[in-house]
């Protein structure tokens, strides 16, 4: 860690610590299961001045999980050479005794505190994740996708809802067939795995146009990585479960609407900067695959609530997501944003 120590000390303050100590150290843990993640706080004396550096400590509970995220961490290390405005933390430390990773701290902002516009919010998730998806296309393989959906399907033990639902779905398939939407995803692109520059935010907290502002986005958590998915894959997930949120609240998703809609608007833009011909809807010539993957979200959460709680696809409580599933793939309503 001395050596962390001393090289942020140079970033930051453009001189040289030769002796450090720590003062103090502080840290909250947060995590599940299947892996644990420390923010970690170290207050510092050095010869050159006082400092605080950030750090996030994860431990994985298998050499698996841990392989795994060293491997996809390296898949998008450098992705800020794509596009500035996206930064992935970079890794100070690794040790495969312990299934540890010492990841850099970020001086960011999550996505619910960052005083910016909600569209702008958007925009700029969009733009992240289209630096991460890149311009390369290619043909989906849409097996995977069919597999999850029947398995899902099979749960509800309601025969006439399964036949609804699978033909309602068929479409999305075919269009997932007849696009080039292969790319490398993120896997697990939600509201939680994004930091906004403080010091960008700042300044457009001091009037600066956010247009003429690069807000530098981190991306964190790249264990899900995978390669040859849907890239719509991805936004479904960012926006599934605020959909959700607000058709429980609203009986409606008109604002999910416009929120996709500025979230593409950002994603085309980076597309054209990095130098792709193709828009997003060109590479999906018979329409946009959200609406699947947003269903799809609510699909696996109507089951998980099924399997967990014992109800059946009459109970109150599942009723209205069914509703919601239905509303998603008779109406596309985020097909053409």
């Amino acid at each position: 860690m001395q050596e962390i120590f001393k090289t942020h000390i140079l970033e930051k303050t453009g001189e040289k610590a030769s002796h450090i100590s720590i003062d103090n150290v502080s840290s909250t843990e947060k995590g599940t299961s299947k892996s644990k993640v420390q923010f970690v706080t170290y207050s510092l004396n050095s010869d050159v001045g006082k400092h605080l550096v950030n750090v996030v400590v994860k431990f994985s509970s298998d050499e698996i999980r841990f392989e795994k995220e060293i491997r996809n961490h390296s898949k998008i290390a450098n992705i800020s050479e794509v596009f500035s405005g996206v930064h992935v933390p970079k890794i100070l430390y690794k040790s495969s005794l312990n299934k540890c990773i010492i990841y850099e701290g970020i001086d960011g902002l999550s996505f619910r505190d960052a005083k910016l516009a909600l569209k702008d919010k958007d925009l700029l998730a969009g733009q992240a994740l289209a630096a991460i998806h890149g311009i390369e296309t290619g043909k989906l393989e849409v097996d995977s996708y069919k597999k999850l959906v029947l398995y899902l399907l099979s749960v509800l033990e309601d025969p006439q809802l399964e036949e609804e639902i699978l033909d309602l779905m068929l479409p999305y398939f075919k269009a997932m067939e007849k696009s080039k939407g292969a790319t490398r995803i993120h896997g697990d692109y939600h509201q939680g795995n994004l930091l906004f520059s403080s010091e960008d935010i700042e300044l457009v907290q001091k009037g600066s146009d956010i247009a003429n502002t690069t807000v530098k986005v981190y991306v964190i958590d790249p264990e899900f990585i995978m390669e040859g998915r849907d890239r719509n894959e991805d936004i479904g997930t960012f926006f599934a479960k605020p959909c959700i949120q607000e058709f429980q609240k609203t009986g409606n998703i008109g604002n999910s609407k416009s929120k996709i809609k500025s979230f593409i608007e950002g994603y085309n833009n980076i597309l054209r900067r990095i130098g792709s011909e193709q828009l997003l809807s060109d590479i999906y010539p018979t329409g946009l695959t959200i609406d699947f993957h947003i269903a799809s979200y609510v699909l696996y959460d109507l089951v998980d609530k099924i399997l967990s709680n014992q109800l059946t696809t009459f109970s109150e409580e599942i009723k209205d997501k069914v509703k919601l599933l239905k509303i998603i793939l008779k109406e596309g309503p985020f097909q053409n944003n």
